[in-house]
């Protein structure tokens, strides 16, 4: 998929759900949201971190909280600021309020290395091996 076709589709889905958003402030937050996924964000995602990531989405759109009408009523814009996390586990971008960025944890341990064995015809590729 193109890119410029992947920020379209993240626009059109954002004007739903940022009415008030200017055309400018949509396609900002499309481009944020496409990096951000770039960045594997979602993998960790929490209720704390999604709470943070939304006023982001809202700062970067240029929506004022009071304009944002979620669905779900538990979701109130000052509901949002108590539980939103006071860190960020994705890019800065302008117009967010600066934070601290915690880095996440790796994807998988890593435990001890088991050795090779040659006869294990489901091993890594050798010189010589088809």
């Amino acid at each position: 998929m193109r890119s410029d076709d992947a920020v379209e589709i993240m626009r059109a889905s954002l004007a739903l759900a940022f009415p008030t958003a200017s055309a400018e402030g949509l396609t900002r937050a499309a481009e944020t949201l496409i990096r951000w996924g770039s960045e594997d964000v979602e993998d960790h995602l929490d209720q704390e971190l999604i709470a943070r990531m939304l006023l982001d989405l809202l700062r970067v759109a240029g929506v004022a909280p009071r304009d944002f009408r979620p669905v779900d009523e538990d979701w109130d814009t000052d509901a949002l600021r108590d539980v939103a996390a006071r860190y960020r586990t994705w890019s800065h971008s302008d117009g967010m309020i600066p934070l601290p960025f915690l880095p996440r944890p790796p994807d998988e341990p890593q435990g001890p290395r088991i050795p090779d064995d040659p006869d294990d015809p489901f091993g890594p590729l050798r010189p010589g091996r088809r």
